[in-house]
């Protein structure tokens, strides 16, 4: 078969491809463009969900007349100045490839004005062919507009969603950018309609309220945590407040938002158990690390990264997560937000009290005053739960305390749960492992890559509670397991290891397998939630409570504790 050279309008719409996915992608890069260039002020208008029409203006330093041109040129770029820059790259674009991949496959016009020159330029291409560069009067800044995207690549817009769904796809880029640079102001319109309108702001916070919302702002709790040169801080959700998809999960690296796999993963183990299978925390993650420790240049998009040390990245994150969490936990958790039922159906008659007998199914009373009242004032010193004055039992499952904002609900079973579980996952941190030996041993044979992995790895495992020997070249034998694990294949857990090793250099795998077993010895051992408690073991219970992280949530993710303050029951009531 005869090899050809490719025109160079074949190549250029193919190069497009990579980087000009939809609309959404022409905003995106024309957005970091804006930000390299120092915008505080960026535009976009949208006619058509971006196929008609897409205009992206800034106020940033522009582009020289005699540059002009250049920026429509290939693998031309102000950003880079010699071959080290590609290994510290400090800027959202780099390669030079933007401004010409879109050119390529749309009617594209861009003005654009320096600080220092009276006049701008204004330079039309129109399916990457350029026109003459002809003066105009326009501010300080660059406005790109591109219109019929797609035209001369009509298969393409075959692959489009519908006007809707790219609609949502370009107000998902524009909220991404706004909530890593709080102190530029954003403006979206689409068919003359402002749809957001994001203004400048010196707290982050307040960032959040404008693109997240009040309601999901208002509970997240800020975190910042330094290890070395890396730096994680941002904003996240207490435990009971998730979603069903991972949609509120952002993550940046150096102001660069990203879909990395380690920083995601991370971050889910720092939530641990704290929540229920299937359910995805609100976390605004900003990642701060050396340029020359983070390699953007590994995707078209630039929505990956590649991270010289992957496992420190990925302790530092979770423990940064993890503190900040434990450190929410230590305060009176999950009350019931402003103006939502705590359950439907409320009734504005008052609760059925049945009293007597022990198998009464309504609000059970303590028969006898629990405590006396130096007691209960050194209770109060203790913590949260220990503070709890008892009420009673209800339904034999859950315990009704009133607290100095109102009343609290607590699930015993989950309580108790956690308690467990708890105290049996620091005995596995300390090491206090019990080791099963296999009646028949587990052979393992692997790749020369993956049996070289592991053979650095044994000591972590031992410490995990394997014996693992060599038994011939790229072979194992297993000869026990943590007795934790339930019995079956470790094989297969061994092999899942080993891929995480090679990700992300250390594995999670084990961790879930023996916290997932913990998690049911912890459910099978403890009070049950049909069991009626005397009153030393409810306060016993409190107690315990105050002196573990996380009591707010069962191993599973369920609440343990919900609060109702006051002007919450009142409203309820239709007191207020």
């Amino acid at each position: 078969m005869k090899i050809i050279v490719l025109p160079e309008n074949w190549v250029s719409r193919i190069a497009a491809g990579e980087v000009v996915e939809r609309p959404a992608s022409v905003v995106k890069e024309l957005v970091e463009n804006a930000l390299d260039a120092g915008a505080r002020e960026i535009s976009v208008w949208v006619e058509g969900s971006g196929t008609s029409l897409i205009r992206v203006s800034d106020d940033g330093e522009g582009i020289a007349s005699e540059d002009l041109p250049l920026a429509l040129d290939r693998h031309s770029t102000s950003k880079l100045r010699d071959e080290a820059d590609l290994f510290r790259i400090a800027t959202l674009g780099f390669r030079g490839e933007a401004l010409p991949s879109i050119a390529s496959v749309s009617k594209l016009e861009i003005v654009s004005r320096t600080r220092q020159e009276e006049v701008g330029s204004r330079l039309r291409v129109e399916g990457g062919k350029k026109k003459e560069p002809v003066a105009a009067g326009c501010p300080a800044g660059t406005t790109v507009e591109v219109r019929e995207l797609f035209f001369n690549t009509p298969a393409r817009r075959k692959f489009l969603k519908s006007p809707s769904t790219e609609l949502g796809h370009i107000c998902d880029v524009v909220n991404r950018m706004a909530l890593a640079y709080a102190k530029v102001h954003f403006r979206l319109h689409h068919g003359g309609r402002m749809l957001c309108d994001y203004v400048a702001t010196p707290m982050p916070r307040d960032r959040l309220h404008q693109v997240l919302g009040a309601e999901i702002a208002a509970g997240l709790i800020p975190f910042s945590l330094g290890k070395g040169k890396m730096r994680a801080s941002g904003f996240l959700s207490s435990a009971p407040s998730s979603f069903s998809n991972a949609r509120y999960l952002f993550t940046y690296v150096n102001g660069r938002f990203v879909r990395d796999r380690i920083l995601t993963h991370a971050v889910l183990q720092g939530y641990e158990t704290l929540l229920m299978k299937g359910r995805y925390p609100v976390v605004v993650l900003y990642f701060e690390i050396p340029f020359e420790e983070v390699d953007v240049n590994v995707h078209p998009a630039k929505y990956e990264v590649r991270f010289r040390r992957q496992a420190e990245v990925h302790d530092g994150v979770a423990e940064a997560v993890r503190e900040a969490l434990r450190k929410e936990a230590k305060g009176p958790s999950q009350i019931i937000p402003h103006g939502e039922p705590p359950f439907s159906g409320v009734q504005e008659s008052p609760l059925p009290y049945v009293g007597g007998g022990s198998q009464r199914r309504g609000l059970q009373w303590p028969e006898n005053d629990y405590a006396d009242p130096q007691a209960k004032s050194d209770e109060v010193t203790k913590g949260f739960f220990s503070s709890l004055d008892i009420l009673g039992q209800l339904l034999s499952c859950y315990l009704v305390c009133s607290s100095s904002r109102g009343m609290a609900l607590i699930d015993q079973h989950a309580a108790h749960e956690r308690i467990a579980y708890e105290k049996m996952r620091h005995q596995l941190e300390r090491g206090e492992i019990e080791r099963q030996n296999l009646l028949v041993p587990q052979i393992l044979e692997l790749p020369v890559g993956e049996a070289a992995l592991l053979e650095q790895k044994l000591g972590i495992l031992e410490h995990l509670g394997f014996t693992i020997e060599e038994f011939g070249p790229n072979t194992i034998v297993v000869k026990s397991v943590p007795a934790l694990l339930p019995a079956g294949d470790y094989r297969e857990v061994m092999r899942q290891m080993v891929a995480e090793f090679a990700e992300i250099g250390q594995s999670g795998v084990l961790r879930q397998e023996v916290e997932e077993r913990l998690m049911t010895i912890a459910c099978h051992s403890v009070i049950r939630a049909s069991r009626k408690l005397e009153q030393q073991e409810i306060r016993a219970l409190l107690n315990e409570l105050d002196e573990i992280d996380f009591a707010t949530q069962c191993p599973h993710g369920r609440p343990v504790l919900l609060e109702f303050t006051q002007e919450q029951l009142e409203r309820m009531f239709k007191r207020a």
